[in-house]
């Protein structure tokens, strides 16, 4: 009897043996190995919609045209423009106060009181041009057609996400016909010229510089005397002539 109880305990004790490596050794192996962590998945950056799809989507009227070339790349300052120059055709006085410059601002009750919804509703179309001035900071140039006549104001804007606000550049009037290649550049250009001119020493005297006409208030070709166009500060009619390449 005590002999076969000897012969079953060392079975026992080997069985036992047997399972404590098994668990063991399990875990010896898995302590040693790194563990890989899965790195999280960055979320999707968001397609910036075409300006298509915003004019669309904002339900801009459809009078104003901006290429996609001819627009900023992100989507909050193509919302910004489409809006603004929106706005403006509707004589919309409450969009535009939030989004004009304090000094436009004091312009706009003024401009409403005046007719500007009447000289609204007479543009046919409204070209819109983005780029930056020599410093850098953004603009955007629109060209109103009206009737036969063409109409040229530049605003600067700034701002980020959904709130910007946009300010008058002085603008010549018939700017239109002296405007050539890229816009927004030719008209940095003539501002350039313009400023030269202002320096020369005789005030008296009229200059013509690259063909043009300057008189000795530092106007480029045109009387200063023209009634305002579109916007605040805004250039009087030009000539039948237009810009190239206009979409109908």
């Amino acid at each position: 009897m005590n002999q076969s109880k000897i012969f079953v305990l060392p079975f026992l004790l080997a069985g036992l043996s047997l399972a404590l490596i098994g668990c063991g050794g399990g875990e010896s192996e898995d302590s040693g190995a790194p563990v890989a962590k899965k790195r999280p998945t960055a979320p999707p950056k968001p397609v910036e919609k075409t300006v298509e799809q915003l004019t669309a989507n904002l339900n801009i009227d459809d009078r104003i045209v901006l290429d996609e070339q001819d627009s900023p790349r992100p989507e909050n300052q193509r919302i910004a423009i489409l809006s603004f120059f929106d706005a403006m055709l509707a004589a919309d006085s409450s969009t535009l106060k939030s989004m004009l410059a304090f000094d436009d601002q004091l312009e706009l009750k003024a401009m409403m009181d005046t007719g500007f919804a009447e000289q609204m509703d007479e543009v046919s179309l409204l070209m819109l041009k983005t780029g930056d001035d020599p410093d850098g900071s953004a603009c955007v140039m629109a060209i109103y057609e009206i009737g036969l006549d063409y109409q040229v104001q530049l605003w600067f804007f700034d701002g980020s996400g959904s709130t910007y606000t946009f300010t008058a550049a002085d603008t010549q009037p018939n700017l239109v016909d002296q405007l050539s290649g890229n816009w927004v550049s030719s008209y940095f250009d003539l501002k350039k010229k313009q400023a030269e001119i202002a320096q020369q020493p005789d005030e008296e005297t009229s200059y013509t510089l690259a063909g043009e006409s300057t008189s000795t208030d530092g106007s480029l070709g045109g009387d200063k005397d023209s009634p305002g166009g579109p916007g605040p500060g805004g250039p009087g009619p030009s000539g039948p002539s237009g810009p190239t390449g206009r979409p109908r």
